[in-house]
């Protein structure tokens, strides 16, 4: 488990998988995610690709994690409750390069520096726990919350576009990419954007 001050991200379960179809019906998620362009709510095929992920995390490769809001953030009698996913996988055959992704699938805890929290906990993890040399991510070209999340306040550098590279609704849209280094974080780390989240 990791943790936050608002938030715990957990093991993602296969009983989980209800829940994240039931997210997957959000459109802001199946805009944004990328990896709805094939996983879209088909409980059999979730279900596929869940057992395909478990199998992925025993081998050290991939984890994902239920995102869970702490007791008391949603006010002093709010309990714990699942808000979204996140995770990441290993990229090709270099060795220490991770790519991470998230998303918050309960609309109205969007823009309240959850996000931030997210892929600044997750990268931190990546760094200092499984020896990450490059950490990266990509989103969609119009999400332009997430680019903000990414570069301006969690240091990621910009590194390229790939145009049309998802679609939706018949519509292709560009991603964007970003990505942070070891030493990156380290001098991160040193001016204290990596911290206390």
């Amino acid at each position: 488990m990791l943790e936050t001050n608002r938030l715990k991200l957990v093991a993602f379960e296969k009983d989980d998988v209800e829940q994240m179809s039931r997210w997957d019906e959000s459109p802001d998620v199946r805009k944004y995610f990328v990896a709805n362009a094939y996983a879209l709510s088909e409980p059999e095929r979730e279900k596929e690709m869940f057992d395909t992920w478990l199998e992925e995390t025993e081998k050290g490769v991939m984890c994902f994690y239920k995102v869970v809001l702490k007791k008391g953030v949603a006010g002093k009698r709010g309990k714990e409750r699942p808000i979204g996913m996140a995770g990441w996988h290993q990229t090709g055959d270099i060795p220490g390069r991770y790519e991470l992704w998230l998303y918050i699938a309960e609309g109205k805890w969007l823009n309240k520096g959850l996000g931030t929290e997210i892929v600044k906990e997750l990268t931190r993890a990546l760094f200092e726990c499984y020896g990450a040399h490059t950490v990266m991510l990509c989103w969609h070209a119009t999400n332009l919350r997430g680019r903000r999340c990414y570069i301006d306040k969690c240091g990621f550098k910009y590194e390229a576009r790939r145009r049309e590279a998802t679609s939706w609704e018949g519509e292709y849209f560009d991603m964007e990419i970003a990505s942070i280094t070891r030493e990156e974080y380290k001098r991160l780390k040193k001016d204290r954007v990596y911290g206390d989240t």
